[in-house]
C-alpha cells in the first residue's frame, strides 16, 4: 500500500508540475494585446480580387513611395510574391494599404467597399512575407 501511495504522489507531483509549466510557458508565449490585420473577404472571385489589387496598386491615391511599400513585395520573385494567388496578392495588399493609412491617423474602416474584414489570425504567408499588425 506504501508503494502504492508513493506512485500516486510521484503522478500527482509530476502533474502539478507539468501544468505550472504549462500555465509559464503559455504566459511567455501569449501576446500581451492581440494584433488585428485587414485581409480580403474569403469567397470572393479572382476577378474581384485582382480588381482591388489593380485598384489599390495602379490606380491608388498613394504616393510612389507608398505603392512601393504596399505593392511591391507581391511583384514576381520578391518577398510576398508566393502564393502566387489573387487572394494571397489582395490581402497582402489590403493589409499594407490599411495599416500605413491607420498608422497615420486616417481611421480608415477595413472595409474596402465590402470586399475586406478584420482579422486576429496572423495571415502572412511565409517567415519571409510577414503581414504588419495593429495592436
Amino acid at each position: 500500500m506504501a508503494r502504492v501511495t508513493a506512485s500516486l504522489n510521484s503522478v500527482v507531483v509530476t502533474i502539478t508540475l507539468l501544468l505550472a509549466s504549462v500555465i509559464v510557458l503559455e504566459g511567455v508565449v501569449t501576446p500581451t494585446r492581440a494584433e488585428i490585420w485587414c485581409v480580403a473577404r474569403p469567397g470572393l472571385s479572382d476577378m474581384v480580387l485582382s480588381r482591388l489589387v489593380h485598384e489599390l496598386c495602379m490606380e491608388g491615391e498613394a504616393a510612389s513611395e507608398d505603392l512601393v511599400h504596399d505593392c511591391g513585395p507581391i511583384v514576381p520573385g520578391d518577398r510576398c510574391y508566393l502564393p502566387n494567388t489573387p487572394y494571397a496578392h489582395a490581402s497582402y495588399v489590403i493589409n499594407a494599404s490599411w495599416q500605413r493609412l491607420n498608422s497615420r491617423g486616417r481611421h480608415v474602416p477595413c472595409d474596402f467597399a465590402g470586399r475586406a474584414m478584420l482579422t486576429t489570425h496572423n495571415p502572412s504567408t511565409s517567415p519571409a512575407c510577414q503581414y504588419k499588425g495593429l495592436p
